[in-house]
């Protein structure tokens, strides 16, 4: 098995990841009145932090953090494998 690791090149296999932050529900007519400034409440908790998801599953937790050297950009710190939790 160790000969099929060699010739998996999984340096160049990309996948794109997902940061999920929380989810509510709207009827239709809710979702046709909001307006700039609204508030949209989500179903977890600012102390909840963030889920990491490849696809539909969940491959760790994070947080969100300002990036210092990616031009201020919205980044998520790492905190623990999804199997740690």
């Amino acid at each position: 098995m160790n000969d099929l690791a060699g010739l998996i090149a999984t340096d160049q296999i990309q996948v794109e990841i997902t940061i999920r932050l929380g989810s509510t529900r709207l009827t239709v007519a809710e979702l046709s009145r909001l307006r700039p400034d609204d508030i949209v409440p989500l179903d977890r908790d600012m102390s909840d932090g963030v889920d990491i998801c490849v696809g539909d599953k969940i491959i760790a937790h994070g947080e969100l953090v300002a990036g210092q050297d990616t031009d201020n950009r919205l980044c998520v710190r790492i905190l623990a494998p999804a199997n740690a939790s």
